[in-house]
């Protein structure tokens, strides 16, 4: 049986270009045959366009590759939709099967990512496969074998229908996926407010069935610049309330906007929002809405304990409370 194509879709802004040589390299290593790279460049201010080029010539020897640049910075959600748009006609005009794998321009993929992922996608006939990761610094040194071991309440999942887990907390991170590539075209246009690989997920999980791969296939880098991590720029009551609540409520609306939704889907994000309006009025004071927060514990117990507690502390201790989670990875 022909190997599927795959296509690594990789989206660059002012990459640390040790980083990126070390992106580059373990592409090129990769055991599986059959890939395309594809790399969009959003305007980066710190490399040019002839650098970045010459970075593909020199480490990606093994794989063809195709370089475009957007034409303003668009932020790695449209940068990631254009990759698949781009992808998806180019994979259209080969009639075979694809398979699409995101990739950031800082981790570092073992070497038996894509084979491990296509075996799996083949074997349980999924439309999404993804995998664990180990976690390195910012030298490259080894944090944890797993990042379940670094975030203490991470869970993975696997199986049909998982779109009301990833909405609630997303599991799945783009650089340890691999979707079908119809699967992928059928996610555009991305939603706003929410990550590529989250929509994506949802997108995959209403179709078929998700696989997951307990195995650590990407060294995921920790540093100061990544796009997620534990109450990333929240400092204060004001940032929790904004990121946490406001921009999750705002993304839950966009998809309820979205003509041809199930009304399983429709149902669910009704009763979602309606949550999440009464946690934000609940952080913001009208503490009255007390019993209503005590009834969406069955939902997401640590998060809601956290609010109803934290969220009647002075401020001081609110930035304390959240220095002790940040600084033990809850």
């Amino acid at each position: 049986m022909d190997k599927p194509v795959v296509y690594v879709l990789m989206a660059i802004y002012n990459p640390d270009l040790i980083w990126l040589k070390e992106q580059l390299i373990s592409i090129n290593n990769q055991d599986y045959e059959n890939i395309n790279l594809l790399v969009c460049d959003d305007c980066s201010t710190s490399i040019t366009e002839k650098q970045i080029y010459s970075y593909l010539e020199q480490y990606i020897t093994r794989v063809p590759f195709k370089f475009i640049r957007n034409e303003s910075n668009q932020g790695s959600n449209n940068t990631f939709e254009r990759l698949t748009q781009a992808a998806a006609i180019d994979c259209y005009r080969q009639i075979k099967e694809s398979y699409f794998a995101y990739c950031d321009q800082d981790d570092i993929w073992e070497c038996n990512k894509i084979t491990t992922l296509i075996n799996s996608a083949r074997v349980k006939n999924a439309v999404l496969v993804y995998s664990d990761m180990s976690i390195i610094n910012n030298k490259g040194e080894f944090v944890s074998e797993s990042i379940t071991k670094v975030r203490k309440r991470f869970r993975y999942y696997e199986g049909y229908n998982l779109w009301k887990r990833i909405l609630v907390r997303n599991f799945i991170s783009g650089c340890c996926m691999i979707v079908r590539s119809d699967i992928a075209k059928a996610a555009i246009p991305f939603v706003s407010e929410m990550q590529h690989d989250r929509w994506i997920s949802i997108i995959a999980s209403i179709y078929g069935y998700i696989a997951f791969v307990d195995k650590p296939l990407v060294r995921y880098r920790q540093h100061e610049k990544n796009q997620t991590g534990v109450l990333k720029d929240i400092i204060d009551k004001e940032s929790y309330i904004k990121i946490r609540i406001k921009d999750h409520l705002r993304m839950l609306e966009n998809i309820k906007g979205i003509k041809d939704i199930s009304k399983e889907m429709a149902q669910f994000l009704s009763e979602y929002v309606e949550q999440m309006e009464i946690r934000c009025k609940y952080a913001e004071g009208e503490h009255r809405q007390l019993l209503k927060m005590l009834s969406y514990l069955k939902y997401n117990k640590a998060t809601i304990l956290f609010e109803i507690i934290a969220m009647r502390l002075p401020e001081k201790a609110f930035k304390k409370a959240l220095d002790i989670i940040k600084s033990r990875n809850l």
